[in-house]
């Protein structure tokens, strides 16, 4: 929930976060909750000002600039059924991306590509696999995930080992999906320069 620069918080979301944030840390400022959730000092006083009035939470001043804000049982029941809300929507959007992932992954299989490389060990590679992973009609398999960047080598992404490239011809493979966005032309500009086969690059962001 750090993290808002993809989602622009619903009303509903902004009051799940500021609850959240207040269950979780009782002394957060406004201008932190505000910075989190990315709105105004005064909107966010706006909110905390209603959630008192509501019965949802408790001041408690130690002097102007220091407030305790406390989360009563009326207050975090509302919080539990906010969060249940959100949790309800993002299921909703993975399930969503989920489908998407899987119908490009048949389209893979259909172009004769069964044993992958993934070159990109970044939230697309995590995506792509646990769909292969859990899904019941996928029939391409990653045999492992290239990445440049030194300090991921020899790690994992759930149970595959993320490779160099050097390493590429060790593995009996019929194509290489590029697995990221912002450095997909890069990739493939590497891919061409160590000769390798320009119709075995399979290409997600076309």
């Amino acid at each position: 929930m750090n993290d808002n620069t993809f989602f622009k918080p619903t009303i509903l979301l902004k009051e799940y976060m500021i609850l959240d944030m207040i269950e979780k840390n009782p002394k957060i400022t406004q201008r932190e909750m505000s910075k989190t959730i990315g709105i105004a000092v005064s909107m966010t006083n706006f909110y905390l000002e209603e959630f008192e009035k509501k019965g949802l939470i408790k001041k408690k001043k130690y002097s102007t600039k220091t407030v305790e804000y406390l989360i009563t049982k009326k207050g975090n029941e509302k919080r539990k059924v906010l969060n249940i809300g959100y949790l309800n929507s993002t299921k909703d959007l993975y399930f969503q991306a989920k489908e998407s992932f899987e119908k490009f992954l048949s389209q893979v299989k259909d172009k004769g590509f069964t044993n992958i490389l993934l070159y990109g060990a970044g939230e697309v590679a995590e995506m792509l696999i646990h769909t292969i992973m859990t899904s019941k009609t996928n029939q391409v398999n990653v045999l492992a995930v290239i990445d440049d960047d030194p300090n991921k080598i020899g790690s994992k992404i759930g149970s595959y080992v993320i490779i160099p490239k050097e390493s590429i011809r060790d593995f009996d493979h019929d194509g290489i999906l590029v697995s990221t966005y912002n450095r997909k032309d890069e990739i493939k500009t590497k891919l061409l320069k160590i000769d390798y086969p320009i119709e075995n690059i399979i290409e997600f962001f076309e």
